[in-house]
């Protein structure tokens, strides 16, 4: 059977594939555009199967805010060319944005959502049939904030690293700028630092215990005295937990400066009581 040019065009316009796929996919549909449509996402599907083994280290982390919720969708792929791809950073951002809309922070709920007529998944199926790589979404990450918080967020290295931060402010601020250019500041201390909390009381104590018993290990490896070893390694703990704790580092743009300093100086130059880090996500390709 053969096809027109204007049904080749609408197809291809539809789905983004190419002239000769679409043609050829025509041919197996007998010319029905929605039958070609659904054939297009059965083979993406048999390549994402074929592909989903294979190592994928590239991609992005996608943004999107919708009224007062934010999110953060990680979409992977396996080369850099096609983190630059138009039809993969459309899909990106196309997620990201049902992600916020539909306040979804799980992957199979992302994934069973609509988009295009369709849902995300099928999509997802098609862009691999097109691409042919391995691409899918790993992580989600979604938060939300009223008038008595500032968020921000911070895409780092081409959106290999994806940071969102909220801040926490009490009473009145009359000059909210400062705030929300400190949030943005600690998006970029933490896109640099990688804390594991905001402060010591949020981390675990299993975190803590494995973390001694490292320390422990070493001292007595380094024929440090036993009357000496718990000091020693609680001094290293109290070092450690500095280090790991957003709150608790030293300011990147000023290593002379805590944050903790820096946030009394901000809620005093805002006019607010106090600001505080409510919380914060930073998600790293491969991590």
């Amino acid at each position: 059977m053969s096809v027109t040019a204007s049904q080749v065009k609408e197809l291809r316009e539809k789905t983004g594939v190419g002239m000769m796929k679409c043609k050829k996919i025509l041919i197996q549909a007998n010319g029905d555009i929605e039958k070609a449509i659904e054939l297009l996402r059965k083979e993406g599907a048999a390549v994402a199967a074929k592909k989903a083994g294979r190592e994928a280290t590239e991609g992005k982390v996608f943004f999107a805010t919708v009224g007062s919720i934010t999110a953060a969708v990680e979409v992977f792929c396996e080369t850099e060319p096609t983190s630059a791809n138009n039809d993969y950073k459309a899909f990106g951002g196309a997620v990201a944005n049902i992600a916020a809309t539909e306040n979804i922070s799980d992957r199979e709920a992302l994934l069973a959502s609509a988009l295009n007529g369709s849902t995300v998944q099928e999509e997802l199926n098609v862009l691999v049939g097109r691409i042919t790589e391995n691409i899918g979404i790993k992580r989600i990450a979604v938060a939300s904030a009223d008038s008595s918080e500032a968020l921000a967020t911070y895409s780092h290295m081409g959106g290999k690293i994806g940071v969102i931060v909220k801040l926490k402010i009490g009473g009145e601020a009359s000059n909210t700028s400062v705030i929300n250019s400190l949030a943005k500041d600690l998006c970029m201390q933490t896109a640099a630092t990688a804390p594991v909390a905001v402060r010591s009381d949020d981390i675990s104590e299993e975190y803590i215990a494995k973390e001694l018993e490292i320390y422990k290990e070493l001292a007595l490896k380094a024929g440090t005295k036993e009357e000496f070893v718990d000091r020693q390694v609680q001094g290293k703990l109290k070092k450690h937990l500095k280090e790991v704790c957003l709150e608790e580092q030293m300011f990147v743009k000023d290593n002379k400066k805590a944050i903790t300093t820096l946030l009394k100086e901000v809620a005093s130059e805002s006019g607010a009581e106090s600001v505080a880090i409510d919380s914060f996500t930073r998600i790293e390709l491969g991590k």
